[in-house]
C-alpha cells in the first residue's frame, strides 16, 4: 500500500510502470487500473494506458487516483531546471491564467512554494467560495409545489382532489419562495463536498466549515451541459470565478462506483493552451495603459458559409491592433526544428482575414536577458518572388529567467514588434 499523501511528479510525455519506483514512490497495479478504467469510461486524453505502462500527453497539472497524487509538469528542451521548479513555473502561471494572482499575491493562505498543485487549485476555490460567503449567498425565486395548512399562491385543482380528499384543512398550492436553493450555490457546495473527500486533511477542514454556511440544495446532474446552460445575471455575476474553479473539479471528479479507496480526480490543462493563455494576459497587463494598443484573443470571423447552413471560422490565438498596424500571433509550446506546412497556411489565411502583413508563430526559448528573438520568412509569389505584403517568422520568447517565470514576457514581445520602445527591465 502506498504511503499516505504519497506524491510521484513526472514531466509531460513521461511513463510510469508498474512496481517501479518514483521519487520514493512505488507506481501499483492497482493504480494503473483505477486509471485504465477512467480513461476507458471518460475517454480522457489526459494519457494512455497500455499493459503494465501509462503514457502521459501534453497535458500538465494534477491526477489523485486514491491516495496516491502525480503531479504532471511542463517542460521544454531548452531549460534545464528540476521538478521543484517547474512545479513553481506551473503554479504561476496557472495562477496567471486563471486570472487569480492579484488576489493570491496579496493573501498569505495561499504560498506556492509550501502547496502542491492539487492543493494550491483547491485553495483557490477556497477562497472564492469564502469570499462569497462573507458578501452574501445570493437567493433566487423558486417555485415550490407542497401541501400547505395555509391558501398561499396558486391552487392546484387536480392535485388538491386526488391528495386532499379527505384533508379539507390543506392547500395543495404552488407558489413562489425566495431561497438560496439553486444551482449556482449547489455548484459551490458540490465543489466544497468533493475537497472535503478528497482534499489534504488541512483543505478537508477548511471545506466542512464553509459547508456549514451553505443550505442543502435540489441536486442537479453534473455534466458538461449543466455548466454550459448556465446563465449569470447581475446578482450572480460574482459567483462567476468560483463556478468556473467548481467546474474543473466537478468533473474530472470520478468517484470510485464501487465504494473503494480509488476515488480518482484529474485537473489537468492543455499545455499548448495554457501557454497562450499566459501570454495573452502577459500582453493584455502590457498593454494595459496603451489604449493605441488592443490585444484579442481567440478573435473569430468568418472565412466560409454553406448556403443557408452552418459556417466555419478563422480564429487566431492572438492579434495586436494598433493604429498603424496589426500583428497575428499562433502560440506553440514546442518546437520540433522545422513549422508545418498547415501552420503556414493557417497564418496566411490569418493575414488576409486580419488585415495584418506580419504574422509569427511563437515559441519559448531560453535566451537569456529577457530577450526575444525573430526569424524572418516571406511567402513566395506563382513566379517564384518574393511576396513582400505577407510574412511569417518564428518568434522565440525568454519563458524563464534566473530560473522563474518571466512575467514581462509581454513587454518583451511588444518591443520586438516595435510597438513601444525599448527599455531596461
Amino acid at each position: 500500500m502506498s504511503k499516505p499523501n504519497s506524491k510521484i511528479q513526472i514531466f509531460e510525455w513521461g511513463w510510469l510502470t508498474v512496481n517501479q519506483v518514483y521519487d520514493g514512490i512505488i507506481f501499483k497495479q492497482h493504480h494503473l487500473d483505477a486509471l485504465a478504467k477512467y480513461e476507458q469510461l471518460s475517454g480522457t486524453e489526459f494519457f494512455r494506458c497500455q499493459y503494465s505502462k501509462l503514457r502521459f500527453n501534453q497535458y500538465v497539472g494534477v491526477i489523485k487516483v486514491g491516495d496516491l497524487t502525480i503531479e504532471v509538469l511542463p517542460k521544454t528542451d531548452k531549460h534545464q531546471l528540476d521538478k521543484g521548479q517547474w512545479q513553481k513555473v506551473l503554479l504561476e502561471m496557472l495562477l496567471i491564467s486563471l486570472q487569480v494572482e492579484a488576489k493570491t499575491t496579496t493573501n498569505a493562505a495561499i504560498n506556492i512554494r509550501q502547496h502542491s498543485v492539487l492543493d494550491t487549485y483547491m485553495q483557490l476555490f477556497l477562497n472564492e467560495t469564502e469570499k462569497l460567503i462573507h458578501q452574501g449567498l445570493i437567493k433566487k425565486y423558486r417555485t415550490n409545489i407542497s401541501n400547505q395548512t395555509t391558501l398561499k399562491g396558486k391552487l392546484l385543482v387536480h392535485q388538491q382532489i386526488t391528495k386532499n380528499a379527505v384533508h379539507a384543512e390543506r392547500f395543495y398550492v404552488a407558489h413562489t419562495v425566495y431561497v438560496h436553493d439553486h444551482v449556482h450555490n449547489f455548484i459551490l457546495r458540490a465543489g466544497l463536498e468533493c475537497i472535503a473527500k478528497t482534499g489534504s486533511n488541512p483543505l478537508k477542514r477548511n471545506a466542512e466549515a464553509l459547508l456549514l454556511f451553505f443550505p442543502e440544495c435540489n441536486k442537479y446532474l453534473v455534466n458538461d451541459k449543466l455548466f454550459k446552460t448556465l446563465s449569470f445575471d447581475r446578482k450572480s455575476e460574482d459567483y462567476k470565478k468560483g463556478v468556473e474553479l467548481a467546474r474543473i473539479i466537478l468533473l474530472n471528479y470520478h468517484p470510485d462506483i464501487k465504494g473503494g479507496s480509488n476515488d480518482i480526480l484529474a485537473i489537468m490543462f492543455d499545455m499548448n493552451y495554457l501557454w497562450e493563455s499566459f501570454v495573452y494576459w502577459s500582453l493584455k497587463k502590457a498593454t494595459l495603459h496603451l489604449p493605441e494598443l488592443q490585444v484579442f484573443g481567440q478573435k473569430t470571423k468568418v472565412f466560409w458559409k454553406k448556403e443557408a447552413g452552418w459556417s466555419m471560422r478563422l480564429k487566431p490565438d492572438l492579434v495586436i491592433e494598433s493604429t498603424t498596424s496589426n500583428v497575428v500571433i499562433d502560440t506553440k509550446w514546442k518546437y520540433q526544428s522545422s513549422v508545418t506546412p498547415d501552420d503556414l497556411r493557417q497564418i496566411y489565411a490569418y493575414l488576409d482575414y486580419f488585415e495584418s502583413d506580419k504574422g509569427y508563430l511563437l515559441y519559448p526559448e531560453q535566451l537569456g536577458d529577457y530577450q526575444v528573438s525573430k526569424k524572418e520568412g516571406h511567402y513566395q509569389l506563382p513566379d517564384g518572388s518574393s511576396n513582400d505584403n505577407k510574412s511569417c517568422g518564428l518568434m522565440f520568447a525568454d519563458l524563464i529567467i534566473n530560473n522563474k517565470l518571466n512575467k514581462v514576457i509581454g513587454e518583451a514581445i511588444l518591443e520586438s514588434l516595435q510597438f513601444i520602445k525599448a527599455k531596461s527591465i
